[in-house]
């Protein structure tokens, strides 16, 4: 090769080291991007359990074992679906209607949640002669703060509602399992001022779950006053496929899950098990950004 060639093979080298010094320069002075964390959600559900009677809701006439294995099945679904916080309805402490044994208890041991908080609205009889049964939250997380409160609409009404606080991305959000009239439009407004005087008072984010008996077309009912007066959010309310009674004809959506306007819904449906005479649901929250 010749004194020239060599000089401008020796200059293309050159320049290409010049290039690539530039190019990893650029490169080093741009931060890495850094790693995307996941945004803590937190899962939820809400099912009315029909006193163990399964999806025909008996209330009364079956065997004590096949109250448990209805619990059991209730479970298995709730095992399933991995919920950090559940509420249930209809659910009942030791009754001679319904096996006389604890329902909120083996449910919550079968599903593997170590937390329980049982409210009682209605209890009458003694010993192995009672009836009595309520709400309840079940929950993988400690449940602080609990409370129980009985509808006071009259003397023997036999729903209410619990409240609890657990801790989400480091802060507290109150968790409810609520149950309303069924019969009565009027009554269940009257419920609706007890639990709004209640919860208005929290200075958390409120997730509202349960049976409110109550569809969101009808003026004035449940559903729709909750969410208004409590700012509360419901997951596309006018959707046409989220119904959840009865299991054998879904034709009525009145289990919700509503939650504060500082909390996002990332997921919402309705799980299709036949366990009970009402579906449940299940959803994932996180706090907006």
């Amino acid at each position: 090769m010749s004194a020239y060639g060599k000089r401008a093979r020796g200059g293309i080298l050159s320049m290409l080291r010049i290039a690539l010094i530039a190019v990893f320069a650029l490169v080093g002075c741009r931060a890495p991007d850094p790693p995307s964390l996941p945004v803590p959600t937190l899962r939820v559900m809400t099912f009315n359990v029909a006193h163990g009677g399964g999806a025909v809701g008996a209330q009364a006439g079956l065997s004590a074992e096949a109250y448990q294995s209805n619990i059991d099945a209730v479970a298995a679904v709730v095992r399933r679906e991995q919920p950090d916080v559940l509420a249930i309805q209809e659910v009942d402490a030791p009754s001679l209607w319904t096996g006389s044994f604890d329902h909120a208890r083996r449910l919550a041991d079968k599903a593997e949640l170590s937390e329980v908080f049982h409210g009682v609205h209605f209890d009458v009889g003694l010993g192995k002669f009672r009836i009595a049964y309520g709400t309840a939250l079940l929950s993988r997380r400690p449940l602080l703060a609990t409370a129980s409160y009985r509808s006071n609409v009259a003397q023997l009404h036999t729903k209410g509602f619990v409240t609890a606080e657990v801790v989400f991305d480091g802060r507290p959000v109150v968790v409810t399992s609520i149950h309303l009239d069924s019969g009565s439009s009027e009554v269940r407004r009257r419920e609706v001022e007890q639990i709004i005087d209640v919860l208005r008072k929290a200075d958390r984010p409120i997730i509202l779950m349960g049976d409110l008996n109550s569809r969101w077309g009808r003026e004035g009912d449940a559903v729709a006053i909750l969410a208004a007066r409590l700012n509360l959010d419901a997951y596309h309310p006018e959707q046409t496929d989220l119904d959840t009674f009865s299991t054998a004809n879904p034709h009525a959506r009145i289990d919700w899950i509503l939650i504060s306007r500082s909390l996002e819904f990332t997921a919402y449906r309705v799980v299709p098990d036949a366990v009970s005479d009402h579906l449940a649901v299940v959803a994932e929250v996180r706090r907006r950004p």
